[in-house]
Formats: C-alpha cells, sequence, structure tokens
C-alpha cells in the first residue's frame, strides 16, 4: 500500500517536470496549421481526473509560475490563467471523494458521474477554451481589432488539444493507476440498511 502510494507521487511529480519540458522543448515544432497545442492543459486534465482537486491546482499553479518567467511579457497573466482556470474546471471532473458518493447514496441523491476518460477530455478542451477566449479578449482589450482569423485560430487550438488529449490520456492514465485500475471506475460498497 505504501508503495503504491509512493509510486503514484513520483508519477505525479516526473509528469509535472517532464510536461513542462516537453512543451517547452518539443512541442513547438509540433505545429498543426501554424498551431501547437497546449501539452499542459492535457496533463492538467489527466491530473485533475486521476489525482483530484488538491493537487491538480499546485500542478496549474506551478505551470503558471514557470510560464509566468517564460513569457513575462503580461504581468500575472499565465500565473493566474493557469492556477485559476484550473481550479475551476476541478470542480466539475475531479473525481468526488468517497465519503461524499456514500452520503450521497445514504440520501438517495446519487447522481451517474461520466465516465473519467470522457471528464479528462472535457476538462482539457474546456481548459483550453477559457484560456483561448481570455488571450482573445486581452487581444480586443489591448486595442487591436479581434479579426475571424483569431478566433479560428483559438478554435484550433482547443480542437488540437483534444485531440492531442486522446492520445495521451490512455497511456498516462494506465501509468498513473495501473493495468486493472484505470479502466475502471471508482465505486463504493453499496449502502445496506438492516431493519431494527
Amino acid at each position: 500500500m505504501k508503495m503504491n502510494f509512493i509510486r503514484k507521487y513520483v508519477i505525479l511529480f516526473s509528469l509535472t517536470f517532464l510536461g513542462y519540458l516537453l512543451h517547452v522543448c518539443v512541442m513547438p515544432y509540433v505545429r498543426i496549421f501554424g498551431i501547437t497545442p497546449n501539452l499542459l492543459y492535457v496533463i492538467i486534465g489527466i491530473v485533475t481526473v486521476a489525482y483530484g482537486k488538491l493537487r491538480v491546482f499546485w500542478v496549474g499553479t506551478i505551470y503558471g509560475l514557470l510560464m509566468q518567467i517564460m513569457i513575462p511579457s503580461v504581468t500575472y497573466l499565465n500565473l493566474a490563467l493557469y492556477s485559476l482556470t484550473t481550479l475551476f474546471c476541478s470542480f466539475a471532473f475531479a473525481d468526488k471523494p468517497l465519503k461524499t458518493i456514500e452520503y450521497e447514496r445514504a440520501v438517495n441523491r446519487q447522481r451517474k458521474e461520466l465516465s473519467p476518460w470522457l471528464r479528462t477530455l472535457l476538462c482539457t478542451v474546456l481548459n483550453v477554451f477559457i484560456y483561448e477566449v481570455v488571450q482573445v479578449t486581452y487581444i480586443y482589450l489591448g486595442g487591436s481589432p479581434v479579426t475571424l482569423d483569431h478566433i479560428i485560430r483559438a478554435l484550433t487550438d482547443v480542437i488540437l488539444t483534444g485531440i492531442l488529449c486522446l492520445a495521451l490520456e490512455f497511456p498516462i492514465r494506465r501509468l498513473i493507476l495501473g493495468r486493472r485500475r484505470s479502466r475502471q471506475v471508482l465505486r463504493p460498497a453499496p449502502v445496506v440498511f438492516s431493519k431494527s
């Protein structure tokens, strides 16, 4: 049990820093239609569903700090975007704690959750969409007219990042959770009430 815990966190730290290095060193050469998919938000989407809200907030904050250092032209924009969009999206897509699921079962307020694969994809796409909306808004507030080209490039980035997420989420989730657990949704045992 302890080894599994340590392994999971070693993978989290490795994934965080390897994801950043690949994003800044390799992804600039992976340009499709002149647009580079956002690998950082793919990692954030995967970590959101596999590790939960608190850990993904720290990953988003680390990415925000590193991107702010790398691209300092807009004061604190990357730091705020990566931290806040990650936190915002984690509320909708992260796994619920087992206590919450048990409580909802006990009071008959249970809702069906989406598959972890679909939640990972939706989390990634929503994160990138918010990021692109803020970037286009910043262009507009900077005095430049927003053209159809800006909107097409933003939507293309959302689509390309979603495709990259589909390609990477299966092997990375399998690496994090192991072979058997990567296919299943974690479900607690049913609550049984005895008649007194």
